[in-house]
């Protein structure tokens, strides 16, 4: 990721939220330009497409692309819209930083200059929230205001999708382990759940993101794997093959063997083997 698509914001202090809203283009309608607005501007696109561009770069921004705009840039319209498209915009602010309290800075806020978000329907949600607040007395929403503008900057941290990432990914670890050591065990979602000390939709979650099944897939997949060793290395009937690897029932252990590998137990050994 280079210096150019990531915004950093010395904090404290924090940004803090200015006004938001929602607009709608029909085709040949394009973004106004602007220059020195004296203020970020962060638009997320939630339909079709939106041409903009900023100094030297452009972009076609498509469902679920942000874009946040400098203070002290020149915003234009690369081209008119050839869709109907529909955007969120936010603006805000930051306190300017002084030289004496560069050494209180802790924090850099980080921020994708462009491109798209990690989870758009919860930007959606936080835009439409703050959106319904515009209509309340600026002394109640105030807070409220600030503490979802926080949340949405939350979300769109990168540094923060790579370390949900992370812990997704080691999290699916744990599960894929646990069930390589316990596969020929009964294993249900409650002993996952708390054995591994997370709710078992949270380990779903985390295996489908990781390894593109759910921990029961998993665990299925890997018993017939192993039934499929022991076809090739014993002479071990089905039923012990079955019952070894975890399968309590050894019809059942044949029909899943089967619409897995397109062949009875019986029929891979033979294929195989002889």
């Amino acid at each position: 990721m280079t210096e150019r698509s990531v915004l950093s914001i010395p904090s404290p202090p924090l940004p803090y939220f200015l006004e938001s809203g929602k607009t709608h283009y029909l085709p040949g309608e394009s973004h106004p330009n602007r220059r020195n607005l004296g203020v970020y501007d962060l638009i997320l696109v939630q339909c079709g497409c939106l041409f903009l561009g900023e100094e030297d770069m452009q972009w076609a921004l498509g469902a679920g692309d942000c874009v946040v705009l400098l203070p002290d840039a020149y915003h234009y319209a690369v081209q008119e819209c050839q869709e109907e498209t529909s955007f969120y915009w936010l603006h805000f602010q930051t306190a300017p930083s002084s030289a004496a309290g560069d050494d209180s800075i802790s924090h850099n806020i980080k921020l994708p200059k462009h491109g798209p978000i990690p989870y758009p329907e919860q930007a959606y949600q936080l835009f439409d929230s703050l959106h319904l607040l515009a209509t309340e007395p600026r002394s109640t929403a105030f807070w409220r205001e600030q503490t979802l503008f926080i949340e949405l900057l939350e979300l769109l941290d990168p540094s923060r999708s790579d370390q949900e990432q992370s812990r997704v990914r080691k999290v699916a670890e744990q599960v894929e382990s646990y069930i390589k050591m316990h596969y020929r065990e009964p294993i249900s979602n409650a002993r996952l759940s708390s054995d591994l000390h997370f709710h078992y939709n949270y380990l779903t979650r985390c295996m489908k993101e990781s390894h593109g099944v759910t921990p029961t897939e998993y665990l299925l997949q890997y018993r017939l794997d192993q039934a499929k060793r022991l076809l090739l290395t014993t002479q071990w009937s089905m039923a012990r093959i079955a019952e070894h690897v975890g399968f309590q029932y050894p019809p059942y252990f044949s029909r899943r063997f089967s619409a897995r590998f397109g062949l009875s137990p019986l029929q891979f050994r033979k294929q195989y083997t002889e």
